[in-house]
């Protein structure tokens, strides 16, 4: 976001940048649905600091998750506290293990090839938790590990003949989508980097991309409401197209009725391809302009710059005949 005072001290630059050459870094965590795309419930934090990690921030919005959900993340949600709040939901989730936990198939209650029950102690009470919530989960739970294709996942469904492994990890690489949804929203709609100055107006330019994105997620939930097609197979950069294409016909059109049909039956044509397991460099092709990076502040730079253009001007007057 834009390097302000305000910004800054809310939401401070990484500590191993310099004071002026860096800039405010958000943490925010999001409930997005699988099904219509859609941003259900979101958090924002700093990037550091109690009650800022994103298990937390999933804490202040596990309201919007209700009974019978299917929750996916990425490794760093399966953990007791989370597990133990969508047990208490009557919510499920499917997650990718943390790297860092070590899964030992030879102990719990075995379902199967790398595949068993486990029982989770409840680790001691973090220092953001209070004691009162605290106590309020179980002193242990019982959740599932199985490990498929090199890849260990934790979920709470238990029942391995309804709920088979292979069918819960293909369930979860669906979650893609939901990348693919966030890189729009950075990219597509110029969410990557804030220009709001103070927090407040921060906030409030999130919630309008939000809004922009759910009204664009529901443009193409309707156009899919009567067909085959699922709105996560409609491109999401070809509605916008579209949709700002009509926007003239639409707003001037003496049907539109008619104008709005069309539009929805020109949604359905902008098909994506499934591709899941879809795996793509961390890079770019494009080559960046050749400036140096500024590891300063700018009023440092632009000071020493002014000096060193001053010093060229009295070596060039001292040297004139």
């Amino acid at each position: 976001m834009a390097d302000s005072e305000e910004n800054q001290s809310r939401y401070p630059q990484h500590d191993a940048q310099k004071a002026g050459a860096g800039f405010p870094i958000m943490r925010l965590v999001a409930i997005m649905s699988l099904t219509t795309g859609g941003i259900i419930d979101y958090a924002v934090g700093a990037y550091k600091g109690k009650g800022t990690g994103e298990q937390a921030l999933l804490r202040q919005i596990k309201d919007s998750i209700h009974k019978d959900d299917i929750v996916m993340g990425d490794r760093y949600f399966p953990c007791f506290f989370v597990m133990g709040d969508l047990q208490s939901i009557g919510a499920d989730g499917i997650f990718k293990a943390h790297s860092q936990r070590k899964y030992d198939f030879r102990k719990g209650r075995k379902l199967g090839s790398k595949n068993h029950l486990v029982i989770w102690k409840k680790p001691h009470k973090p220092d953001w938790m209070t004691q009162e919530t605290y106590d309020s989960y179980p002193d242990q739970m019982t959740v599932r590990e199985f490990k498929i294709k090199g890849e260990v996942y934790v979920t709470t469904f238990q029942d391995h003949k309804k709920y088979n492994k292979v069918a819960l990890a293909n369930h979860y690489k669906q979650r893609w989508h939901i990348e693919i949804n966030f890189n729009s929203l950075k990219t597509i709609m110029s969410m990557d980097h804030l220009r709001s100055k103070t927090p407040d107006m921060v906030h409030k330019e999130i919630a309008v991309h939000f809004l922009a994105y759910n009204l664009i997620r529901t443009l193409i939930a309707e156009a899919c409401r009567n067909t085959e097609r699922l709105p996560i197979q409609v491109s999401f950069k070809g509605v916008i197209q579209l949709f700002n294409s009509f926007v003239s016909l639409l707003s001037f059109s003496a049907d539109c009725n008619k104008a709005h049909a069309i539009l929805l039956h020109a949604i359905i044509k902008n098909k994506v391809g499934n591709r899941p397991g879809r795996i793509e460099p961390r890079a770019v092709k494009k080559r960046p302009k050749a400036f140096r990076r500024l590891n300063k502040s700018r009023e440092l730079e632009k000071a020493e710059i002014t000096k060193r253009m001053k010093k060229n001007s009295n070596k060039k007057c001292s040297s004139a005949p």
